[in-house]
């Protein structure tokens, strides 16, 4: 009967410490989850606050989506700049919901158009040519700054950053060859093509 006794008692003193240390084990196990979105203001992913606005005090609106973060990992980060978007924004743009990327090439036209007028005019004209290529190009650049964030937005159910940062690298290297041929044929138009048309007219 003793030693039943005593069988129980050690069964009870092995079983009582890891009983004692089920709470504890849970508590270590519990993560700190933060969540984080995409603020238009900030241009970047920020961390919400408890009302889900963003941690630098935009409003609620301005934050897009919901990447939930565990105890110490970093923020998710977008390139900061597009190449594909500013070689191609005529392409890239329509392709990714940016339908303003699409403006880009009436308006390379019109500078064509503004470039070949300052080939017979004087310096007024070619100071305007210059110009003209100057305003798109820094439009350009404008547009392929913000264009990362803009196109994150509409794809962050279906990718992660660095799944968007993996497909937009592929798109700045296929987009130099297409921008390289691109230039190419425009300036063999204005060499080879252009005055040959000019002195038939």
């Amino acid at each position: 009967m003793a030693d039943a006794e005593n069988t129980a008692a050690e069964r009870n003193g092995r079983t009582a410490p890891a009983s004692q240390s089920a709470p504890g084990g849970i508590d270590d196990a519990r993560l700190d989850v933060r969540d984080a979105g995409y603020c238009v203001y900030c241009d970047r992913i920020v961390e919400r606050a408890d009302d889900g606005t963003c941690a630098e005090g935009h409003p609620l609106e301005a934050v897009t989506g919901h990447i939930l973060l565990v105890d110490d990992d970093p923020l998710p980060s977008l390139p900061v700049f597009n190449w594909a978007a500013f070689l191609i924004p005529f392409v890239w743009g329509p392709l990714h919901g940016q339908w303003v990327g699409i403006v880009f090439l009436p308006i390379w036209l019109f500078v064509d158009s503004i470039i070949s007028s300052a080939r017979s005019g004087g310096a007024v004209s070619l100071v305007g040519a210059v110009v003209a290529v100057a305003g798109t190009l820094a439009f350009e650049w404008f547009f392929a700054k913000r264009a990362n964030g803009l196109a994150f937005r509409r794809v962050m159910k279906t990718q992660t950053a660095e799944e968007f940062r993996r497909r937009q690298r592929t798109w700045a290297i296929a987009a130099v060859p297409v921008a390289a041929l691109l230039f190419a044929w425009a300036v063999w138009f204005h060499v080879g093509v252009a005055p040959t048309l000019a002195a038939r007219s």
